[in-house]
């Protein structure tokens, strides 16, 4: 029986995230990284580090060359691993927000519906 973690649904929680990949770039000395750097570095199999970082090769943030036996990986010059901006055309932007109250602006309240102040 296996020890990872699982979520509500029973699936199995991702442990390696793309992003704790990327942040590998960034624990280690020079401009490339190899599997075994990202599966000493998380903890985890080489394949698992391997089958990572081609999921980021395939979605354009890493590029990779082979050298002898070994495949050195490399962020995209291009690609930001920084935080997305937030695009204020977004869908997500365009509701209202809804309150609990059913009251649409709690501007003049704030303080009121933060600390629970009773007017």
């Amino acid at each position: 029986m296996s020890n990872r973690e699982r979520s509500d649904t029973g699936e199995f929680v991702e442990a390696v995230s793309h992003s704790r990949v990327l942040d590998v770039f960034h624990s280690v000395s020079g401009p490339v990284v190899t599997s075994t750097d990202v599966a000493e570095d998380l903890d985890c199999s080489t394949e698992t580090a391997r089958r990572k970082l081609g999921e980021l090769y395939r979605d354009g943030v890493l590029d990779r060359r082979k050298s002898g036996r070994t495949v050195v990986w490399w962020v995209v010059n291009d690609y930001d691993v920084g935080p997305k901006p937030v695009d204020p055309d977004d869908p997500l932007f365009a509701d209202r927000p809804s309150f609990a109250s059913g009251r649409e602006d709690l501007a003049e309240s704030v303080d009121d519906v933060l600390y629970r102040s009773e007017s």
